[in-house]
């Protein structure tokens, strides 16, 4: 399975750790210091990053309070939601079935489970994704009906 573990830092995240390090008043040598003492040694340098260390050290510098913690649960439960409609409407994953009951819903949720590990780019579940990576999912889904539509008008 693929992960994103071992990619590097990303444009956006860089300059989102540079902007965090200015706000917070930080030179060129406790930047330096910062990365170091966070890859227990492994680097001084926020270019050599990979990405999850790069959203760790952006969610300990910029952590948020209560009240943004439950604004985005909520967001993340309202996409969450919307990719689970859509999942009907796709015949690979849950088209044709019904979500009457507790145990149909975990099926169905464990089928998209399975489809997000597969063809996401996260490569994860969908019921442990951030609320970005959910957003993305569900413009995947969108665009996977758009040209499924297309098909059936041809």
């Amino acid at each position: 399975m693929k992960t994103i573990t071992n990619k590097t830092i990303t444009a956006q995240q860089l300059k989102a750790l540079h902007a965090t390090f200015r706000t917070l008043g930080m030179d060129d040598e406790a930047r330096h210091g910062c990365v170091y003492s966070f890859t227990s040694g492994r680097t001084q340098s926020s270019k050599e990053l990979t990405m999850e260390e790069a959203r760790q050290l952006l969610d300990r510098l910029n952590p948020m309070d209560d009240k943004a913690k439950a604004l985005q649960l909520k967001e993340a439960r309202l996409v969450f939601r919307d990719i689970y409609r859509l999942s009907f409407l796709i015949p690979q994953l849950n088209q044709g079935f019904t979500s009457d009951s507790e145990e149909e819903y975990q099926m169905n949720v464990a089928k998209l489970n399975l489809w997000a590990r597969k063809y996401t780019k996260s490569r994860k579940d969908v019921t442990r994704m951030a609320l970005w990576e959910l957003q993305e999912t569900k413009k995947q889904l969108e665009a996977f009906m758009r040209r499924e539509e297309r098909k059936t008008k041809k």
